[in-house]
């Protein structure tokens, strides 16, 4: 089987319920490609924005990337990094020929990328726009946004446009001062993780992406999630976002480039071997797109009193 390369640093991670942290200390795991042996070339990087666990993210990821191999005939490297930090290193250093990123993380970083030849994520649903949702417990007192003041609140990674950017944006369009008004917030990765703190109470609220909501309230039989059915609600949702982008960094052979975008977009959900691929990365299929797509959110970023990286 084709084992694409990962390649990830040290990651603190804090639980927000455990009483203690740990290191999750993860090196760099060099595989034997069966596609380089044949082909001797180097692999294609692939940088992924972190919003959720390392080891979560290379799950999420690693049957993309085995797709992408067979299709390309060219070993693949998922790049991982800790932090959004050191992806702005990855991407300001070239050590990365293409980047899957939130579109604020892209809009920041655009003019390193070949505008010319970018595709966007659709979501599960087949949409190319989606919203964060602030979701409480289904017996939360709880009825409005402006309810929030003096709560705790869980926002997603600092860098994500759903979870964290656009549901800041919400509570401010409601007179909420997140950092001033609020009895506490933090920011954790995964929709999941998320959820699951404002089922057992640990918070009061949680931002999390509507398509992750839906999936996560299913409970569906075989799923991930951990809390029974119908035990959440909504309280609020952001406005319509655009979804992630996935671009090629200046410089990257063109040809390669148009490879790699038209395997991503013959992926399909009517296809029975496709449909793990995108399951498990959690998209829809991939279209494309343009760099004005995403001038809404060069719009929007700036408007918010947070700084986020």
């Amino acid at each position: 089987m084709v084992s694409p390369t990962i390649s990830m640093r040290n990651k603190l991670f804090f639980p927000i319920l455990g009483r203690s942290f740990w290191v999750l200390l993860i090196c760099t795991q060099l595989f034997v490609h069966p596609v380089a042996a044949a082909t001797k070339e180097p692999p294609i990087r692939i940088a992924i924005t972190p919003c959720t666990e390392v080891a979560k993210t290379f799950k999420l990821f690693h049957p993309l990337a085995v797709y992408l191999e067979k299709q390309v005939k060219r070993p693949v490297s998922l790049v991982i990094p800790k932090d959004f930090q050191e992806y702005e290193r990855f991407i300001m250093g070239r050590e990365t020929d293409f980047a899957f990123q939130a579109p604020h993380t892209y809009v920041k970083l655009a003019s390193h990328y070949n505008q010319e030849l970018l595709l966007k994520a659709l979501t599960p649903e087949g949409e190319t726009r989606h919203r964060g949702v602030i979701i409480v417990r289904k017996d939360s007192p709880l009825k409005r946004i402006e309810d929030l003041k003096g709560k705790r609140v869980l926002f997603g990674a600092e860098n994500d446009m759903a979870k964290s950017l656009a549901s800041w944006r919400l509570l401010e369009k409601h007179g909420i001062r997140p950092d001033k008004d609020l009895a506490g917030y933090q920011h954790d990765g995964s929709c999941e993780s998320i959820a699951l703190n404002v089922f057992l109470k640990a918070v009061d609220a949680g931002a999390v992406c509507d398509f992750s909501f839906e999936e996560i309230n299913a409970a569906r039989e075989g799923g991930e999630s951990e809390i029974p059915a119908g035990q959440l609600r909504i309280l609020g949702q952001t406005d319509a976002i655009p979804t992630w982008v996935f671009s090629s960094l200046k410089g990257v052979d063109q040809e390669l480039v148009r490879k790699v975008n038209t395997a991503l977009t013959g992926l399909s959900k009517a296809k029975k071997e496709h449909q793990k691929v995108l399951e498990k990365a959690e998209v829809g299929g991939f279209v494309l797109a343009r760099d004005s797509d995403f001038d809404e959110v060069r719009k929007v970023v700036p408007t918010s009193s947070r700084t986020h990286p």
